[in-house]
Formats: structure tokens, sequence, C-alpha cells
């Protein structure tokens, strides 16, 4: 079972996990660990950390967290 923000977004058989968040647009990158995955997809860090183009301005705290939490009730409404 996988939850966030007390919201249950996944709740099956492990084996099935990868091929679930895929049909919903969360594509597991490949030679990746899935466990890992999700953990990132579960967590309300900024998406573009590690990405930021030069002259753009970083993501707030407060911009972070509407997405994390759009992106949790995205994964909600879905499951």
């Amino acid at each position: 079972m996988l939850i966030a923000q007390g919201k249950i977004i996944y709740f099956n058989d492990a084996s099935k996990s990868c091929d679930y968040f895929e049909s919903i647009g969360y594509k597991c990158p490949e030679m990746s660990n899935p466990a890992d995955y999700f953990m990132t997809l579960m967590s309300a860090e900024n998406p573009n950390e590690g990405e930021i183009e030069v002259g753009k301005v970083p993501m707030s705290e407060d911009e972070i967290l509407k997405e994390y939490t759009k992106k949790i009730s995205y994964m909600s409404d879905k499951y």
C-alpha cells in the first residue's frame, strides 16, 4: 500500500505497481529501483532540483507544496 498526504494512491500486488503507475502517467525509469522511484513520487521535494535552467527562477516552497498536493490528488483520484 502506498499512502501520501493521508490518501491511498496504490493498494495492490507489488508486482503490478510499475504497470499501474505507468498507466496513469508515471513510468518507472529503466534500470532504477521501483521502490526508490515511488518514494520520490510521494515526496514533496522540488521536482526540478538538479535540473534548474540558467535564468530560470527555482520554485518556491509554496509552489512545490502546491504541485505536490496536485500530483497526490491526481494519483488518489485515479486510484
